[in-house]
């Protein structure tokens, strides 16, 4: 590494510490300037770190107290001799989604999130578990020269067609980072860009926040949106619709985002709001009821 970015070491990272050199390295990676040698290098140093997060050292300060409370089963099962194939970067992506992680791991794993959403070899599990769906339904996205998310879309637009029930796990995973934030979606971010400053600008982003908001936005009929971006938001809630008929909710906060995300929203929230008030009406009267009956047994 040292030797094949050594110009780029004294470009991007000329006073950073040698043992932050990689960490510099991977922030500048996807810049116009980044030598393709030196690029390729760092990626070969990605695909080994998330692999096995203990050769990930931001990450594992990062997540010192994540790993232990979320990935303690991997742990207890994982021998020091041998990689853990990305399960606990997988575990702790899970947890992502569901918005269950500290702050500092959380920004973390956003990151490492992002960088896989780009170039599906950065993704351990989905490797392992989608090469062969990858040959049979994405060949030409996989031999693409430079890897900008292709894959990753490829297995998502053809997620009916994906046999292999792992694989088929993966790619649900993928749609529901996709959710909790929409910068892990690098094809629906890059469509929604425009839209997302000029519509939800002041939304801070995360935890679902901006995909709500372009979402309240497409059913907003005074609101117009860049055609590619309606294409893809309506694309994304055709997978969204059919991961929750395939993956049902584990927790209220999934049901919860599952509603939001819903193009019948409207429709479900006053269902809810209405029952909500029935119930409450019927506990109105029955409590009414319950106190005549009392004051009239007094009377007796």
């Amino acid at each position: 590494l040292m030797r094949v970015c050594k110009q780029m070491i004294k470009r991007f990272c000329p006073d950073t510490d040698s043992k932050n050199i990689l960490q510099c390295l991977k922030q500048n990676k996807n810049s116009e300037t980044m030598d393709p040698k030196c690029k390729q290098m760092i990626t070969k140093r990605q695909i080994t770190q998330n692999a096995d997060y203990r050769l990930n050292p931001v990450l594992r300060k990062a997540c010192k107290q994540d790993i232990p409370k979320f990935c303690q089963q991997i742990l207890s099962t994982a021998k020091d001799d041998s990689e853990l194939e990305g399960q606990v970067i997988s575990c702790l992506k899970v947890k992502y989604a569901e918005q269950r992680l500290s702050t500092d791991c959380e920004d973390q794993i956003r990151v490492i999130i992002q960088e896989a959403a780009l170039d599906y070899r950065l993704d351990p599990q989905l490797q392992m578990h989608c090469s062969d769906e990858i040959t049979r339904l994405c060949p030409e996205e996989a031999a693409a020269q430079e890897q900008t998310g292709q894959v990753e879309e490829c297995l998502k637009m053809n997620l009916l067609k994906v046999k292999a029930e792992m694989c088929k796990k993966e790619v649900l995973n993928m749609l529901k980072e996709s959710k909790a934030d929409i910068f892990v979606d690098p094809v629906l971010h890059t469509a929604c860009a425009l839209d997302i400053k000029h519509h939800c600008a002041a939304i801070p982003p995360g935890r679902g926040r901006q995909m709500s908001c372009l979402m309240e936005a497409l059913e907003d009929k005074r609101v117009r949106l860049q055609p590619e971006c309606k294409k893809r938001l309506n694309d994304r809630l055709e997978m969204w619709s059919f991961a929750a008929k395939v993956a049902p909710p584990d927790s209220f906060s999934d049901l919860a985002m599952q509603v939001m995300t819903s193009p019948s929203k409207n429709y479900i929230i006053s269902v809810i709001s209405g029952g909500v008030c029935i119930l409450f009406l019927v506990g109105l009267m029955c409590g009414r009821i319950t106190k005549r009956v009392t004051r009239e047994l007094k009377d007796r």
